[in-house]
């Protein structure tokens, strides 16, 4: 670790997409309703660095991606439990420390295996912020 490099680890996250994404599942479309993503509680802690030296910021964040309105029709129509549970992803996002010393982060997720979200067949990132 350079002299330049502050290390730091992720203690809260909270974001919500309020409209949700499509979702197609057994050929029906469904809305997602709110989408809900924090921190994954149950994975290795989210962890970065800011690297002063360059003027880049790293984060790696363990996130959990709950999709609750969904996740009650599903259970309504009687489907198995792995389908209703949230969807866990690694985000490795980078982006540039400012002059006040924010920073605006991109990446793509590693989204594990989950019944209703098939990794073969499905993408997730975060584009970069201002």
């Amino acid at each position: 670790m350079a002299k330049d490099d502050l290390r730091f680890t992720v203690t809260h996250l909270s974001a919500t997409v309020s409209d949700g994404v499509p979702i197609i599942w057994r050929g029906s479309r469904f809305d997602s309703g709110p989408l809900i993503i924090g921190l994954d509680g149950d994975r290795a802690a989210s962890r970065g660095v800011l690297d002063y030296r360059r003027r880049r910021a790293r984060v790696e964040f363990h996130v959990a991606l709950h999709f609750p309105e969904l996740a009650e029709t599903l259970r309504d129509l009687g489907v198995d439990a792995a389908f209703t549970r949230p969807v866990t992803a690694v985000l490795r996002s980078e982006g540039d420390i400012q002059d006040d010393h924010s920073f605006a982060l991109s990446g793509v997720c590693d989204l594990a295996r989950h019944a209703l979200v098939p990794r073969e067949t499905t993408a997730a990132a975060v584009l970069p912020g201002h």
